[in-house]
């Protein structure tokens, strides 16, 4: 009778482990992704502003790149947060993933679904899994997202990749 009582407390346990994981996982990127909606609306208007600026300057034929660089930059900054947001939603979503199936997987990198560590094919898509350190990761060298092999443009930042 204790070993059933002990399994039903343990298994309940586990249950509201994921779910308060779950809510925790919830707010938490919910608050990124209004974090990084308000930073792409600031990265809109600062376009808006560089844009205004450009004209202003072709207008009275004082054109002075520096300033423009320097506004460059801080759309640079904002892109380059968008990332980090991303990340951190990423890392929050692993770890919610690890408490729901357990430490001992790895996600898939093809279609993302959790898989068992010692997994050869993931068992959702068939896509072989690879370990994250043989996966050749490419960053943009302007704001830092990960971009595919071969690709010759970013696709946040539009920055020519080499």
């Amino acid at each position: 009778m204790a070993d059933i009582f002990k399994k039903v407390t343990n298994e309940l346990d586990k249950k509201i482990k994921i779910v308060s994981s779950k809510g925790k996982e919830l707010i938490e990127t919910k608050k990124l992704k209004k974090e990084i909606e308000n930073t792409q609306e600031l990265i809109n208007s600062k376009f808006q502003a560089l844009g205004r600026k450009v004209f202003e300057m072709i207008n009275r034929d004082e054109l002075n790149i520096n300033e423009l660089k320097e506004r460059c930059k801080e759309i640079i900054l904002l892109f380059r947060k968008i990332v980090e947001l991303e990340e951190k939603i990423k890392k929050i979503e692993f770890e919610a993933i690890k408490i729901n199936y357990g430490e001992d997987i790895i996600i898939c990198s093809t279609c993302g679904s959790p898989n068992k560590s010692d997994a050869k094919f993931c068992m959702n898509c068939g896509s072989p899994i690879i370990a994250e350190v043989e996966v050749k990761k490419k960053r943009c060298p302007i704001c830092n997202t990960l971009i595919e092999e071969g690709a010759k443009f970013c696709i946040r930042c539009g920055a020519k990749v080499e």
